[in-house]
């Protein structure tokens, strides 16, 4: 086989479509036909959460909620059950106090705290989406915990991390305060009742943050942490199952799948029939600027483009099946495209750049898994392994010149930047497209690999040549019994042919068969029924043919 040289591959031809191809679709239809977002196409807990909406109409949803009311949360019948409940257990002296790690006094205050309280739970963009109600989910028992009333009002609408995080500052503040009232009532005097009400009054005071250092400092930390977590863990739970179960998230993912498929899909067609459109006029154009730049002859003229209109037609119409193609692929891959994202973004609010790269990956593993699971081609496993191959390349190629794209719009801040990226990005996918393509065909090392790779063949190749072999050979064996005497009458000879056509299975033929072999003390080489002593026996009639 000749090789081909550096000066007989076409480097600036191929350059040349790859660059057109990707200043097409990749940096020129996508502003039109496609629009990535941060966060993708379809709301989740996490992105909402998080303030980034798919959707104005959520969002407004969410805006426009009523205001937090805490009477309608505290005044829940199973808000109050559980509070008597509480309330009988404290006399009893068995309720636990889950935020200092003890059982709660007969006599302490106690007050039930909703753990993640009420007020977050309201204003959760989460459960705005989910349409669950707040007072419902606020109220259920493994949102409850009874403490003592100063640390349940210290705590507040806080999350219990945030209060956490606030505790040491609020005892520092409180023994600051403690220290600073002592001092301040050693100097005050107490000869009249009044100074004497007024010195007793800061004493009270004195007495009363102890009290409360006391109780601050009784906070078990871990185990109020714990009780958050489990708490929220319930709560998400049951936002996340309402949510991602209801036919609102369906019907928004299946929505903004298709139409991101339908988009792909016209961006590559629109994209392949343009960049013919372009090669054609590119061939065409310098004819017939020569044909007319001495001599202009508008009937002439009007005639070379008439024949350049319609080769560009004929053009298009050879590719016509390629641009069906190139649809559905696409199609697929942007619907799998706008799925990833979408699970993604479940667990992380993706940038518009990752999503770019996601549709832009899934476009070219598309084409490579129908290569490698439908092989139209029927290539050798070498030669489908190059093509794949090649694909991936192609994408990695792609993906880069995306991610240079998007840093140079930002640095490029000259007039028609934008454009200029657009074209150092796609002259980047050409060379690294062809250039890559070049050694995968070219490159005697991978040359001795694809070649090596063909001459193998997998489990499944061998299984069936195997089996191709077995029906040959048991073909020919049937023919060979087809020509012994069965010493059979016209009528027996009748039955067993009618029996045989009546058989619904393999098995009934088999049975048949075997019965007849029987009947007739026929000597075969092999025991019918038992599969092993018939493969056993094709496979040393194999063995001696070679």
């Amino acid at each position: 086989m000749q090789k081909m040289s550096n000066t007989e591959y076409d480097w600036l031809g191929e350059v040349g479509k790859t660059v057109t191809h990707s200043l097409v679709t990749t940096f020129g239809l996508d502003f039109l036909l496609l629009e990535d977002k941060k966060g993708g196409d379809v709301n989740t807990i996490h992105n909402v959460r998080n303030g980034v909406w798919a959707t104005d109409a959520e969002k407004e949803k969410y805006e426009n909620i009523e205001k937090y009311d805490s009477d309608s949360y505290h005044k829940d019948r199973n808000y109050i059950a559980k509070g008597r409940e509480d309330k009988t257990t404290q006399q009893a002296g068995e309720l636990e106090d889950k935020y200092r790690s003890t059982s709660m006094g007969v006599h302490e205050k106690r007050q039930l705290d909703h753990v993640v309280s009420s007020h977050e739970i309201h204003y959760d963009a989460g459960r705005v989406l989910a349409d669950i109600d707040g007072i419902n989910l606020a109220n259920k028992d493994t949102n409850f915990a009874s403490t003592i009333a100063y640390i349940n009002n210290k705590k507040s609408n806080k999350p219990i991390q945030e209060f956490v995080d606030e505790l040491p500052e609020m005892i520092i503040s409180k023994k600051e305060s403690v220290s600073n009232n002592e001092k301040k009532i050693e100097s005050m005097p107490e000869s009249t009742p009044e100074q004497r009400h007024k010195k007793q009054v800061v004493a009270d005071k004195i007495r009363k943050e102890k009290k409360h250092i006391e109780e601050l400092e009784s906070v078990d930390t871990v185990a109020m942490l714990k009780a958050d977590e489990q708490a929220r863990q319930s709560y998400n739970k049951e936002v996340a199952k309402a949510y991602y179960s209801s036919s609102k998230f369906f019907k928004g993912t299946v929505t903004a799948a298709a139409n991101k498929g339908v988009a792909m899909g016209a961006r590559q067609a629109i994209g392949l029939v343009l960049a013919e459109i372009w090669f054609e006029l590119k061939e065409a154009l310098p004819t017939v600027y020569r044909n007319h730049k001495d001599i202009f002859v508008f009937d002439a003229f009007w005639e070379d483009v008439k024949n350049t209109l319609s080769a560009v037609l004929e053009r298009v119409k050879l590719r016509f099946n390629d641009v069906l193609s190139t649809f559905k692929d696409s199609f697929i891959g942007g619907v799998l495209a706008s799925i990833s994202t979408t699970l993604l973004n479940i667990v992380f609010t993706s940038g518009k750049l990752v999503g770019k790269l996601i549709r832009e990956s899934w476009n070219n593993l598309v084409q490579a898994m129908k290569l490698v699971f439908f092989n139209p081609q029927k290539l050798a496993f070498g030669d489908l392994m190059r093509e794949v191959t090649r694909i991936i390349l192609a994408s990695v190629s792609t993906i880069i010149g995306v991610a240079i794209n998007q840093h140079l719009v930002t640095v490029v801040t000259i007039p028609f930047g934008t454009e200029i990226a657009a074209f150092l990005s796609a002259l980047f996918i050409g060379l690294f497209t062809v250039g890559t393509g070049y050694f995968l065909d070219h490159s005697p090392m991978m040359k001795k690999l694809w070649d090596f790779l063909n001459s193998m063949k997998d489990k499944y190749e061998a299984t069936l040549d195997f089996m191709k072999e077995a029906n040959a050979e048991i073909n020919r064996y049937a023919t060979e019994l087809a020509r012994i005497e069965f010493n059979l009458d016209v009528n027996e000879l009748q039955l067993l042919t009618d029996n045989l056509s009546l058989a619904t299975s393999e098995s009934d033929r088999s049975i048949i068969l075997k019965n007849e072999v029987e009947k007739r003390n026929i000597e075969l080489p092999f025991e019918m029924g038992n599969s092993e002593s018939t493969k056993s026996w094709l496979q040393a009639k194999f063995n001696s043919k070679k």
